[in-house]
């Protein structure tokens, strides 16, 4: 499956063209459905071979930095280049159709080993695939990871925590971002690029939040420890009459 001039424009949500590719480039699910007009939905089995081109490098499409379904090869050459120019593309295009060049190329590929090639390896990232996930970045992406950097990356954070190094260390800028309530919701977010997860509090129905100095606040926990030892601290934060 091709897809051709590829570009997440991003009007409603940059995210929409990377998720719904997921199902293709990947497996499970093991059958796809497929819905044509004036005909019954089916199946098909989930073999497809993606390859998506595009003009624009680092706005064509979304990638986060965990990706591990897509391998990135870009070319910085143009049309404009010297060695392009003249007769160039017609005499490419003869020694494809008149001159048994498709069969070469096939032949080339036939002959290719493939023995060391293991599919279910992820890609490697290249740095065109960085250039594209940094693009993405949010600006407050690398604040947050500046933060978390100063605190000694602990293995609990709350929102008091990147205030308080935002105000002295940071700068006031970030600082009245995260005071800002409309930014709230991106927070968890943003805190998950960097490695930390919210801790739900099973003991508190209510919102499963914790009690720390007096306030019901959300906790962030190390992605990497287990979820006995997220628990275990942020239990370890709240106050004593919990």
């Amino acid at each position: 499956m091709r897809v051709s001039e590829a570009r997440d424009l991003g009007d409603f949500d940059r995210f929409k063209l990377c998720d719904h590719l997921k199902s293709y480039t990947a497996a499970p699910p093991d059958v796809l459905r497929i819905d044509e007009k004036h005909i019954r939905e089916y199946s098909i089995a989930n073999c497809c071979a993606v390859i998506i081109t595009s003009n624009h490098k680092t706005d064509g499409i979304y990638l986060p930095a965990d990706d591990r379904r897509h391998y990135i090869a870009w070319s910085e050459r143009t049309k404009e280049d010297p060695e392009f120019q003249g007769d160039y593309w017609p005499t490419l295009w003869d020694w494809y159709l008149l001159q048994g060049g498709f069969k070469h190329v096939a032949a080339w590929l036939r002959a290719r080993d493939l023995s060391k090639f293991n599919p279910k390896a992820p890609p490697p990232k290249t740095e065109a695939f960085w250039a594209i996930v940094n693009a993405n970045r949010a600006p407050e992406e690398a604040e947050f990871a500046h933060i978390l950097e100063v605190l000694n990356q602990p293995n609990t954070v709350i929102l008091k925590d990147l205030q308080d190094i935002a105000d002295t260390d940071v700068g006031s800028d970030f600082h009245e971002w995260l005071k800002d309530r409309r930014n709230r919701r991106t927070i968890p977010h943003r805190l998950q690029e960097c490695g930390y997860v919210p801790v739900r509090n099973a003991g508190e129905k209510r919102n499963g939040l914790w009690k720390i100095n007096g306030r019901y606040q959300a906790v962030y926990a190390k992605a990497e420890l287990s979820l006995r030892d997220q628990i275990w601290e942020a239990t370890a934060r709240t106050d004593k009459k919990q």
